[in-house]
């Protein structure tokens, strides 16, 4: 039977309950027995992140430890340059051999601009993008769709269409959490425990004086 590999990507500056609660979402939705978190060394389409790589690979490891739904490849922070997500699904792909389905989750945000990323069309052959859509933002999906259609075969872009999964609207961010931490606010109830004791045992996002 093939094996599914879930990953779900992001920078996790620092990783905060939003991301663990959609990725919860997504598995309950899907049925899917584990999610592959993927921390990015350098995301192309955002500026660097302010934590270091050790820093937030640490915080995820506390933020899942005894979670069996979650694990962690450590392999674009193992990466020099850029973190292509063609890159990673090529290794990944070589590591695992063809019988693998590789899914890669992404908000609608970054399907928008998909066409923009580096070999998209290479990316949509080798993985089924799982399509997470919280609320204004499936408003914008027509619009979407119409800007994909441009780029793509629309066998493919109905394809898509069918693996749109609604989460919950959560209203954290990890922007909002470093810049509480920097006005010496509470992260309490944002983030893990682990991970709000590492922050602040660390000093992590704190305003230099």
């Amino acid at each position: 039977m093939p094996t599914d590999i879930v990953l779900f990507g992001g920078t996790f500056d620092p990783v905060h309950n939003g991301h663990l609660i959609v990725a919860r979402a997504l598995a309950e939705q899907r049925g899917y027995e584990r999610i592959t978190l993927v921390p990015a060394a350098s995301p192309p389409h955002k500026g660097a992140a302010e934590a270091s790589g050790e820093d937030r690979l640490a915080m995820l490891r506390l933020a899942v430890a005894g979670e069996e739904l979650f694990d962690i490849c450590e392999l674009e922070l193992r990466r020099t340059g850029p973190s292509y997500t063609y890159d990673t699904l090529r290794e990944l792909r070589s590591r695992h051999g063809g019988s693998a389905n590789l899914h890669w989750v992404i908000g609608a945000d970054m399907l928008e601009d998909l066409p923009n990323w580096r070999r998209g069309r290479d990316v949509v052959e080798m993985a089924n993008l799982i399509v997470a859509v919280r609320p204004p933002w499936d408003r914008r999906l027509p619009a979407i769709w119409a800007n994909l259609a441009s780029a793509f075969p629309s066998d493919w872009t109905q394809a898509v269409l069918k693996q749109v999964v609604a989460v919950p609207l959560i209203g954290i961010s990890s922007t909002e959490i470093r810049r509480r931490v920097a006005g010496g606010l509470s992260i309490r109830y944002l983030v893990p425990q682990t991970v709000e004791a590492y922050i602040a045992g660390h000093h992590l996002y704190h305003r230099e004086d």
